[in-house]
């Protein structure tokens, strides 16, 4: 782990949550299904805001998990199918929350996103699911 990433946990009194075994068990967990395409934002612990939902690159993500305050999926896809006509939504909620049970993953849901936490913050409690 950089220095600077353990002195901010240790000065801010952050939890950990996640270890390198389970951010990769995350990517195992949310690629066993071939038309789930997951799409994700994250906080990074030094940071204030997350950036917006993506299409998740992994080998980029798993280099910068141990700064990942948490990380959220988006459990539905949407396809655009024209001007005039509605997206349409495939729902695979059932999909995330089993596979994040069956790898023991630490999660919540946040306005119905599923949020993976890294690290808890003093005075920030958490209802994990």
């Amino acid at each position: 782990m950089h220095i600077k990433t353990l002195d901010y946990i240790n000065k801010h009194q952050l939890t950990s949550v996640m270890n390198n075994t389970k951010w990769n068990n995350v990517e195992i967990a949310l690629n066993e299904r071939e038309d789930f395409v997951p799409h994700v934002r994250y906080k990074l612990i030094y940071e204030d805001k997350p950036n917006g939902f993506t299409s998740v690159w992994w080998d980029e993500l798993l280099v910068i998990a141990q700064n990942i305050e948490w990380l959220e999926v988006q459990p539905f896809t949407l396809e655009r199918r024209g001007a005039l006509v509605d997206d349409k939504k495939t729902d695979y909620t059932d999909f995330v929350s089993s596979q994040l049970k069956k790898y023991a993953i630490p999660y919540s849901i946040e306005d119905g996103m599923y949020r993976i936490w890294g690290y808890l913050r003093v005075g920030n409690p958490v209802k994990f699911v």
